[in-house]
């Protein structure tokens, strides 16, 4: 669903990278994991699934938009 959605590599994806590349990633070191939200919440990937920066920028390079609305602002 990319395609309509110039920045979502640059953008999202681009700080993503960036913000994990800040960190030492490894099994004894920073884990990160991953989950997606919209009118759902899923996950895209867990704390284990990479133990290097190289295979998760990989992981976040692969992720895309599935939709939905987003409206963290709101108040039950």
């Amino acid at each position: 669903m990319r395609g309509g959605y110039d920045n979502w590599l640059i953008a999202v994806l681009g700080f993503v990278n960036r913000l994990i590349s800040g960190f030492p990633i490894g099994p004894t070191l920073t884990r990160v994991g991953i989950v997606g939200f919209s009118s759902t919440a899923w996950l895209e990937f867990a704390f284990d699934a990479y133990n290097n920066p190289r295979d998760m920028r990989g992981a976040v390079n692969r992720i895309d938009i599935r939709g939905g609305e987003t409206n963290i602002a709101r108040v039950n």
